[in-house]
């Protein structure tokens, strides 16, 4: 090796090593921090009624409401990590850290499955981690991390085997995925697509018997067995989708381009200078399903994570045979560097002490006001499930946004608050001076903001922990029911 291409393979292991250190150093932090950081209440409130044996399937009921959006083998392993009484992010956030460190190994060993270079196997996975999404999102008590695993390494199963029966081994694996979290296909597209272009016409029917098999198995298992006489079905497919914002879609793109449209040329570039059609076929199915998907309400950075795996494994691989042909790869190096930086983009720091203050005092506040186990109803259901309060009804943003889009119907949630059968109510602002309408809309629709403000009151305000900020100016409102209320 030149010393120009010494001196490029210095630079870039520097930049992705750096970037790695920094955004990992900050997970332990991120891990033991009691509050949210990543929309995770809803998930764990969820997990804790499934884990006091409420059925979380069923329709809205003057009971309460639980979306049940995420995958059921989320709720299954969330039930056996937490404790009901006694709920904490902790556990799942591991899991997650576990689940991208095995995503991370997963890009080396395909880098060297593609170049045979332990120098691209041991820069592969730096890439990976040094993505700030990856390194945030990435320890979140959410399902995305666990499914993005299983998914791969159904990919990696099916690359490994690709000339063999063996690959149908990898829809067991990518149907678990599924499960977990029904978002990352691009793998089992990709599967599909390489087989019908290779004229394999039979293997592409076998691999998509056996996810049919694999996937509609599991549907009945779930169905029948496992939350029997309920409406899992409706809550997994139905309640996925949600409504496409033309904001959210434009500012998905920018990030797209400012955070991978480098890597992405990069990567690319290796698959014109060393064809392999199963990656080609993963690499576009995964940008596509990143750009179409990312106009979602609810959408955020991580729904390109498929993308941030293949420049991981692409790029390294790219660099190692340019130099191969004796030629310092500058140009690579740059364009790695510069995709880099970019993907430190929103990239919170991680929650510093004053944080875990504020956070202490949101619970200090509610447990000496509201007694154990009292019905309470919010946009961060986490605080309140953390203060020891119950939460019958599934978030405001979860529940309205399925309301808007005709799902769900909020009829009874707004009966309830009618009612004043919930203790406390906490909003992110004062419904009788606030005027800007995209804070007045994100969560709460005009028939729940006229039912709160007709039947409850602020009795006091918090600040809201740094991690939990929607937008700088948020307070905590704790609204509590006007005099003659029902609540208790």
């Amino acid at each position: 090796m030149s010393r120009g291409g010494i001196a490029c393979c210095v630079v870039a292991f520097l930049f992705a090593g750096f970037f790695t250190v920094r955004n990992v150093s900050s997970w332990h932090t991120r891990i033991v921090y009691p509050g949210e950081e990543s929309y995770e209440g809803a998930a764990l409130g969820e997990i804790a009624l499934l884990g006091q044996g409420v059925a979380i399937y069923m329709p809205p009921s003057a009971q309460g409401f639980a979306g049940g959006t995420y995958g059921p083998l989320y709720y299954l392993l969330g039930v056996r990590l937490i404790d009901a009484n006694k709920p904490s992010y902790t556990p799942l956030r591991v899991v997650s850290a576990i689940s991208i460190l095995g995503c991370a190994l997963g890009c080396g060993l395909l880098a060297f499955w593609i170049t045979r270079s332990q120098l691209a196997a041991c820069l592969s996975p730096l890439v990976f981690l040094s993505y700030g999404v990856v390194t945030f999102h990435g320890v979140s008590a959410l399902s995305d991390n666990v499914s993005l695993l299983l998914f791969f390494a159904g990919f990696l199963i099916a690359y490994r085997f690709r000339n063999s029966a063996a690959l149908l081994l990898a829809a067991p694996v990518m149907t678990l995925g599924f499960y977990f979290k029904p978002q990352f296909i691009a793998g089992p597209l990709a599967v599909f697509a390489f087989l019908l272009l290779e004229k394999r016409y039979r293997r592409a029917a076998e691999f998509t018997g056996a996810l049919a098999v694999c996937g509609f198995g599991l549907l009945a298992v779930f169905q029948f067995l496992v939350f029997p006489g309920q409406q899992f079905w409706r809550h997994f497919f139905l309640y996925q989708a949600t409504l496409f914002s033309l904001n959210q879609f434009k500012v998905g793109l920018l990030v797209f381009a400012l955070m991978l449209a480098a890597p992405l040329l990069l990567a690319f570039d290796f698959l014109r200078r060393h064809p392999d059609r199963l990656l080609a076929c993963y690499l576009v199915c995964a940008v596509l399903l990143g750009v179409v998907t990312i106009g979602k309400e609810s959408a955020f950075i991580q729904y390109f994570y498929e993308s941030f795996l293949l420049v991981s494994v692409l790029v390294p691989a790219l660099l190692v045979s340019r130099l191969a042909q004796r030629t310092p790869p500058l140009e690579v190096v740059l364009l790695l560097c510069f995709g880099l930086v970019a993907g430190q983009w929103y990239t919170p720091g991680a929650p510093a002490p004053a944080a875990f203050a504020q956070n202490a005092a949101v619970q200090s506040y509610l447990r000496q006001n509201f007694p154990a186990h009292s019905r309470a109803l919010g946009f961060r259901e986490g605080d309140l499930l953390l203060a020891g309060l119950d939460t019958p009804f599934a978030d405001l943003f979860q529940i309205e946004l399925l309301s808007k889009r005709g799902v769900v119907p909020d009829g009874e949630m707004l009966a309830r608050i009618r009612e004043r059968w919930f203790s406390v109510i906490v909003l992110d602002f004062d419904l009788r001076t606030e005027r800007d309408p995209i804070t007045l809309n994100y969560y709460l629709n005009e028939p729940a903001r006229r039912a709160i403000a007709e039947n409850y009151e602020v009795s006091g305000t918090l600040q809201v922990p740094v991690p939990e900020k929607l937008w700088e100016k948020d307070q905590f409102y704790i609204y509590v029911p006007l005099p003659g209320g029902a609540a208790h």
